[in-house]
Order: C-alpha cells, then sequence, then structure tokens
C-alpha cells in the first residue's frame, strides 16, 4: 500500500516561528521557520519514507467561508512582519527540495487537504496529515490518521480512531458537530454561547448531532441551555458548516504528480546556502546525502581535504622559494604550547597551497628550514590566510618574526558579516559554508579546509560591501594591537599593594556601618541574606524576586538607593569588593615580569568597539574615588619617561549631530561649547550662564541617554527625579533638539525596513529583533538601531586614529600601550612629549571628517591617574 503525507503549511510555519527564536540571514532575512519547518520535514522523510506528499497552503483569505459568515476569522492579528516574508522563502525552499506544493485561491489549506485524503482514500492508501488544526481530525479514518503538534512542531500525538474515541468518545464525523455546537475562537467560529466544550460532548455523546441536538430541546436538562440553544439554532448550524472541510475545490489534483522524487543536489543545496541553514544542511548530509538508502554521506563528500605531502629537510629548502617566486596563497594554521600567546611558542605549522597540504614541525625544523620559513612570512609580496592573524603576530613576535602579507583574516571576516557570532574557532569558521566538516585530523586538514572556505568569505564580504572596512581597518589593527599587548603597562606592585590594604579598611568600614543599618551581621554576599534584611526587616519595597527569593541585582538596589543609606553603602561594598577581588588580587596575579599584558578582542562587541581581557582595563570602576586611585599602580614600561593620554572629546554626541544635523546641537560644537551646559540651558529655559551643576548633570543623562532608547522611566531612574519630571524634560529636549527626534525616529523606521543598520564607515549589524513578535524585544531592537550607528561609529573612529597614531609615533621614543573607551594611553620620552602630543592629537582629530569638529585632549603624568592637561597651544 501506497503511503502519502500531507501536510498543513500555514498551520505549521506558524508553529515554528512561534516555536524558535528569531534567526537570520547575513543580510537580515528572517529564517526561523525555515528551520524549524525543514527540520520536521526532514525528520519525516527518515522516519516515513513515503511514497507521495505534499504541502498545502491558504493562497488568499477564506472567501468561501467569508461568503458564509463575513466575522469568519476577522479577529486574528495581522500577521507579524518577521513570519510575512517567510512564507515566500519556504515556497521557495520546498520547491527546490522537490516537494509539491498545492494553493487554491479563496479556498483554505483544510480544504486542499479534504480534497487530496478523499483521494488518496479513493485508492486505498495510507494517508499522514500533520497539522496544528484540530478541525483535520474529521478526516480520520482506517486508513487515514491526523499527526496534531503538540509543541513547536517536533512533538506530534497521533490520531487514529481507536485515540481519537479514547480522547472524545467521538467519530471523526462528529467533530464538526463538536465545533457547531462549542464554536472555535481562533477561528472566530460562533458557536452556541455559553456551550463549551465539556457541554457539548455531552449532548453529543446523548444526541449524535447538532440536528438532532436542535431537534431534542426540550428533553435537554437547563433552562438557560435550552433558550441558549434556541436562540441561536442559526449560529449552530452555520458554525457546523464552516467548520466542515471542502472536498470539491475547483483545484484540479493529481495524486502521480504528487510522487516523492529526491531534489536535485546542486539546487537544494543553493537554497540551504541561501538562507544559511546549516543544521538543515547537516541533517540533509548526514541522513540523506548518501541516496535512497539513507545512509550517512562519507565525510569526504563534505569536506575533501587536499592530499598531505610529507618533505624532508632538503625539500622544504626546495619549496619555500618556489611559493615565493609563485607568490601563491599560503593559507597557514599552526599549533602552539598552549597558555598565554604573549609567551606561549609554536610547535607546528599547518600550510595549504595550491590544492596540497603540509605539515611542518617547527619545534625539531633545522635551523636552516626555520630560518627560510621565517623569511616567507616576513614576505609581504607572499599572501597568507589565516583564521586569526593577532595571535598569530603575537606567537611570532615571540620568536622574533614579524608576519607579513596576510590577505585575508578569516575571523574578522567572519565577525564583520555577522557581529554577534561567538565562536571563531577554525571549524566554526569552516562550518559556516561546509555544514558537513567535522573534527579535523591533523593542522594540514585545518588549514586546506580553511582554503576551501576562503573564497566564500571574500565574496560575501564582497557582497555586503565590508571589503573595504576588512582591509583597510580590522587587518591593519591586528598587529598594531599584537604589539601593544606584547609591550604590556608596568603596574607598580608596592602602590599595588598599598591600595590593597586601604581597600581592606574601607571595606571594614563599610560593613561595620551595614550592620549597624542593619541592627545584625549577615553575610552581605548573599542575595537571600541581603534581600531578607532588605525587603522583611527593613520593609523596603520588593521590586522583583527569582526563584530564590528577593532580587538583590545592581538595577533594584539603583532604584532603592534613596530610600535607606544601607542601599548606598552595600553598592559601595560591592564596588570596592570587585576592586579588590578583579583588580587588587587579579593584577598581582597576573603581572609578568613587572608588567601586565591585557589582550584585546576584535571580534567581541556587535558595535566594533575593542574589548579587553585578562585583564580587563576598560572596566575600572571610576564612580568612587577608590577606583580612579587604581589607576595610579599603572605607570610606563620605559624608566623616566612618562604618560600620555589622548581622549576624544564627547565623541558620541559630535557623531549624533553629524547624523541628525541638528542647528542647535552642531551650533554647540561649531561654538566650542561646554554641550550639557548649552542642553540644560535649551532644556530648563535659562541663560548658560545660571545653568548649575545639578542642572548640567541632568543635561548630561539626557544628552547620553537619548542615544541609547532612554525612556522617561529610565532616565527618571538615573535621575532619581519622578518619572514625570523626566518626561517633560525629554519633551523639552525634543522640542529644542528636533533634528535629533527626527534622526532618531528614521533610523529606526530604516532599520525596520532594512533589518538593519550601518556606521559611516558601513560596518553592519543586522536587528533581527527590530522583527520580534515580542514587544519587548522589538524596543529592544529599536534602542539598538538609535545607538548603534554612533557608537559603531565612534569605534570606526578610534580604529582609524589608531592606525594613523601607531604610524606616526614611529620616528619618536613612543609606545602605544592602551585603547580604553575613547582614550588612547601612549608612553613617551620626556624630550619627545610635545612633538608626539601634537602628531597624536592631529592623528585624532583628523582620522574621520565630521561636519563638526573632532576634539581630542590631551593630559599627561608620571601615571594614568596623577594627570595634568596639557597644552599645545
Amino acid at each position: 500500500m501506497s503511503k502519502i503525507l500531507i501536510l498543513d503549511g500555514n498551520s505549521l510555519a506558524n508553529r515554528a516561528f512561534y516555536a524558535l527564536p528569531m534567526m537570520t540571514t547575513a543580510d537580515g532575512k528572517p529564517t526561523n521557520v525555515l528551520h524549524g519547518f525543514m527540520t520536521m520535514l526532514l525528520r519525516l522523510l527518515l522516519e516515513q519514507k513515503p511514497d507521495y506528499w505534499v504541502v498545502a497552503f491558504d493562497k488568499t483569505k477564506a472567501t468561501v467561508r467569508i461568503e458564509q459568515y463575513a466575522d469568519y476569522k476577522a479577529q486574528r492579528k495581522e500577521t507579524p512582519d518577521a513570519l510575512k516574508p517567510q512564507f515566500d522563502f519556504l515556497k521557495e525552499l520546498l520547491t527546490a527540495f522537490a516537494m509539491p506544493i498545492l494553493e487554491c485561491p479563496g479556498y483554505e489549506a483544510d480544504d486542499i487537504i479534504a480534497t487530496v485524503t478523499s483521494l488518496a482514500e479513493q485508492r486505498e492508501w495510507e494517508t499522514q496529515i500533520y497539522t496544528g488544526d484540530r478541525d483535520a481530525l474529521q478526516l480520520i479514518s482506517p486508513r487515514t490518521t491526523v499527526y496534531l503538534t503538540r509543541k513547536g512542531i517536533t512533538e506530534v500525538d497521533a490520531y487514529d480512531e481507536g485515540a481519537l474515541y479514547e480522547k472524545y468518545q467521538l467519530r471523526p464525523a462528529q467533530i464538526i458537530d463538536l465545533k457547531g455546537l462549542m464554536g472555535d475562537a481562533s477561528d472566530n467560529i460562533p458557536g452556541v454561547p455559553g456551550v463549551g466544550e465539556k457541554t457539548a460532548l455531552k449532548l453529543l455523546w446523548e444526541y449524535g448531532s447538532v440536528e438532532n441536538v436542535l431537534d431534542n430541546i426540550d428533553k435537554i436538562s437547563g433552562k438557560k441551555l435550552q433558550e441558549n440553544l434556541r436562540n441561536n439554532t442559526d449560529k449552530a448550524l452555520l458554525s457546523k458548516k464552516l467548520a466542515t472541510m471542502l472536498y470539491d475545490i475547483p483545484l484540479e489534483i493529481d495524486l502521480d504528480r504528487l510522487v516523492y522524487r529526491r531534489p536535485d543536489e546542486k539546487t537544494f543545496t543553493a537554497a540551504l546556502d541561501k538562507y544559511v541553514l546549516k543544521s538543515v544542511a547537516r541533517i540533509w548530509h548526514e541522513h540523506h546525502g548518501a541516496g535512497e538508502e539513507g545512509k550517512d554521506t562519507p565525510r569526504e563528500e563534505v569536506l575533501k581535504p587536499w592530499p598531505l605531502r610529507e618533505l624532508t629537510g632538503e625539500e622544504w629548502l626546495a619549496r619555500f622559494p618556489q611559493w615565493q617566486a609563485d607568490q601563491g596563497t599560503l593559507v597557514l594554521t599552526c599549533a602552539n604550547t598552549g597558555g598565554n600567546p604573549h609567551w606561549a611558542r609554536i610547535t607546528a605549522w599547518g600550510i595549504a597551497v595550491g590544492g596540497e597540504s603540509f605539515i611542518l614541525n617547527w619545534t625539531d625544523a633545522a635551523p636552516e628550514v626555520r630560518l627560510a620559513f621565517s623569511q616567507l612570512l616576513e614576505d609581504s609580496e607572499v599572501p597568507k590566510q589565516v583564521a586569526d592573524s593577532k595571535v598569530l603576530y603575537s606567537l611570532l613576535l615571540n620568536e622574533e618574526i614579524i608576519l607579513r602579507g596576510v590577505s585575508l583574516d578569516i575571523g574578522l571576516a567572519a565577525y564583520l558579516i555577522n557581529p554577534t557570532r561567538n565562536k571563531f574557532e577554525p571549524l566554526e569558521l569552516v562550518k559556516e559554508y561546509i555544514p558537513g566538516a567535522g573534527e579535523f585530523a591533523n593542522l594540514a586538514e585545518e588549514a586546506s579546509a580553511l582554503a576551501q572556505v576562503a573564497d566564500s568569505y571574500k565574496e560575501t564580504l564582497e557582497e555586503l560591501g565590508l571589503s573595504a572596512l576588512l582591509h583597510e581597518m580590522e587587518e591593519p589593527l591586528s598587529p598594531i594591537l599584537a604589539e601593544m599587548e606584547k609591550q604590556g603597562i608596568a603596574v607598580d606592585v608596592q602602590r599595588l599593594q598599598e591600595f590593597g590594604r586601604e581597600l581592606t579598611v574601607e571595606l571594614q568600614r563599610l560593613e561595620q556601618e551595614i550592620y549597624a543599618d542593619a541592627g545584625e551581621t549577615f553575610n552581605i554576599n548573599s542575595p537571600q541574606q541581603l534581600g531578607h534584611i532588605l525587603f522583611e526587616k527593613l520593609g523596603l519595597p520588593p521590586m522583583k524576586k527569582t526563584k530564590t527569593g528577593y532580587s538583590t541585582d545592581a538595577d533594584t538596589l539603583e532604584e532603592l538607593r534613596d530610600q535607606h543609606s544601607i542601599v548606598e553603602r552595600v553598592l559601595d561594598y560591592r564596588q570596592l569588593s570587585k576592586l579588590m577581588s578583579t583588580y587588587v588580587n587579579g593584577l598581582l596575579a597576573q603581572i609578568h615580569e613587572g608588567r601586565v599584558h591585557t589582550t584585546f578582542q576584535q571580534t567581541v562587541t556587535a558595535t566594533g568597539r575593542l574589548s579587553s581581557t585578562e585583564p580587563n582595563l576598560q572596566n575600572i570602576p571610576i564612580r568612587l574615588e577608590l577606583g580612579r586611585l587604581l589607576r595610579k599602580v599603572f605607570t610606563p614600561t620605559q624608566e623616566g619617561w612618562v604618560l600620555l593620554s589622548a581622549d576624544y572629546s564627547q565623541i558620541e554626541l559630535r557623531i549624533l549631530a553629524h547624523y541628525s544635523q541638528d542647528e542647535v546641537l552642531c551650533e554647540s560644537f561649531s561654538l566650542n561649547q561646554d554641550v550639557h551646559t548649552r542642553t540644560a540651558s535649551e532644556v530648563f529655559g535659562i541663560p548658560m550662564a545660571e545653568v548649575t551643576k545639578d542642572m548640567r548633570r541632568k543635561a548630561k543623562a539626557v544628552n547620553f541617554g537619548l542615544i541609547y532608547g532612554l525612556t522617561d522611566f529610565g532616565l527618571g531612574r538615573d535621575l532619581g527625579v519622578p518619572r514625570k519630571e523626566a518626561k517633560t524634560y525629554i519633551e523639552t529636549y525634543f522640542h529644542r533638539y528636533e533634528g535629533v527626534k527626527r534622526y532618531l525616529e528614521e533610523i529606526v523606521v530604516k532599520a525596520k525596513e532594512e533589518g538593519q543598520v550601518r556606521t559611516l564607515l558601513n560596518r553592519l549589524r543586522r536587528i533581527p529583533e527590530l522583527r520580534h513578535p515580542n514587544r519587548v524585544q522589538r524596543q529592544f531592537g529599536e534602542r539598538i538601531a538609535m545607538n548603534t550607528p554612533i557608537q559603531g561609529t565612534a569605534a570606526d573612529i578610534m580604529k582609524l586614529a589608531m592606525l594613523g597614531v601607531a604610524e606616526a609615533l614611529k620616528p619618536y621614543r613612543a609606545n602605544l600601550l592602551l585603547q580604553v573607551h575613547d582614550e588612547l594611553v601612549i608612553e613617551v620620552a620626556p624630550e619627545d612629549l610635545e612633538e608626539v602630543a601634537k602628531v597624536v592629537r592631529e592623528e585624532m582629530e583628523s582620522a574621520f571628517p565630521l561636519s563638526v569638529p573632532l576634539i581630542a585632549d590631551c593630559k599627561t603624568g608620571p601615571n594614568w591617574y596623577d594627570m595634568e592637561s596639557y597644552s599645545l597651544e
């Protein structure tokens, strides 16, 4: 007996959309429906091995039923923006998969399913229907089983005649009678008022059908029920009619054309690639790629390692000049001794070139081989492709080798294509374009795999307009960062230890004050014990609860800061505890020969900003004076030199002025006014000379808060003022700064249309949250849309400045040490200070032209804390 699978396309697509988190392609197309639907389809194909199959879709509104009842499905919400386009994407994918699709204007997918089921029944086929719509239960027969989705679309309940009777004690045909009596809220079928499922079932168990129920109203117990049935006879009969699937749709259906056929491999794979369905591709290759038998595809059919050539020392010495002369691209991977790359050593190389792969044992290589390969690495005319150039620069600095000629950093390319991804290991980079790739057997196979995906990354970069950003900014920055990390920054260990002792005393003082406020001793670091003190003993209003009790997170305590003195002390205690554990103890553990060597990460933040780890020198808490004092311990690495700090002045607000072209904001910067004082003057309606410190503080919160999409609630919380007052500040601000308001509104509209935003230098960030069905997530997406072009452009300008500064410092006795937010920290010999300060300021202020001036403020001093303004006038 032949078997046919019938899928309810609309129902399963809707289920997939709400069951899976939002996913997008590189160009922002939503794809969670495709992931869910295709995963289910491949599982069904594997498990059921159908002879025939088809998917039915609604093509237009159900005009046939709307003619019968104008309010049919009228209550349904509009299809979410992120779901709408996915129906077309899904149909394109199913067509590539060679799966038949049926649609009929004016009729629903249900009616197509009923018609196909009827035709299959005539041929005595086994029929399986997959849907989330219980209406399909009316189609059950000895040869037809309905599979209802229970959770998402991965779990289904099978209903044959026995299962249906066990559930409802009804025959399949009585399902339409059930709907006739109880209605169906999801389709806006009215039913009989006051009759729910329980009552409807009792009536059908006794009378069998809607018609018999209506013929026996006088025998039914309950006056109210009798009255409802009498008054709604027409509704009951209409509801039954609306729930009845139609078998005579005006569509020619030839079952023989629904036969299962394997798709064309190239066509289907191209469609999967187009929508970046890596997990679907993996399932297809693993379970379906070998042919009708369903055997796993051999790994070589997915990834084909280049032949591995083993060379002797003399053969290496012959190969290197050949590669140098050919100037063919070398794809390089390496192994090292592990640990911190600032002092790890390379042990072996994987090399892929010209369709061949090689392993060079670096540890045991003869001196002449190492020298010859070093010359190849330093030859800028020989292009190299690598997975992580900065790590490789760092490792080679330990060998006193300068890597040159990097033509593609695949990790950085992947980051620019999708800055929210978090995995950049070589295998993950390869899987982006070869989903079936497994663990590499050796370094040579890793190199050859990277070689096979390199062109795909280059093509995607070109398509997205990101090639210049990679080759002119990110790749040239990597060796500069490696040099900065290698240089490190000196730490005054004695001063750091003394700072730790001062912190200990301060922590003990705060501890005693907190105990005095609480009236007892307790574990301040225990959220449960702190929650008990704050919310039960002291009676503060609990803001939110967690599974383990009251929330005492930072946001909660900030909102309670003004309610009791204990709250501010706890916040200070936490800050100082973090200083002690993360920075005093952490720094002491990470000092290496008198310096700490932070690692600058290029692929962590979605906005393009650099991050700093081990130790993180960008997040030193500076709200408290003690936090700022920690900077005293950081000193120049060279005896007698000084530190020079160059900090962009209000760069994000200047970028906002450039984007918005707001007259007031642009004028403030053009006149070199204090922008926060000017804002306070505009918001409070007073002359700038009369602006108080508190007014300026509030204006500053408004200026920066609005960039981040801050609401009146958030601003009120940050300023400690009523929400109504905060709302007034925002409304007044937007009244005076109309250009800013217009820009923020327009950028959100544009981001919603395109699903992404760009910086002035074309850095890309997709924002799938803008199309999320959850309102909170959509609002989060709007804040991203407002902030990313500004913060991302600031990051880009800083990177351009670093490139310019690094080049400009070469003639001088000076080293670039740190990049922290909008600040560069440089060590410089005193005799070169004036010239270095000039070139640094020039490079920073001319890094990228804006319609308002870029200003860099310079300071200098013996350490990172004791710094005074350095005038260059």
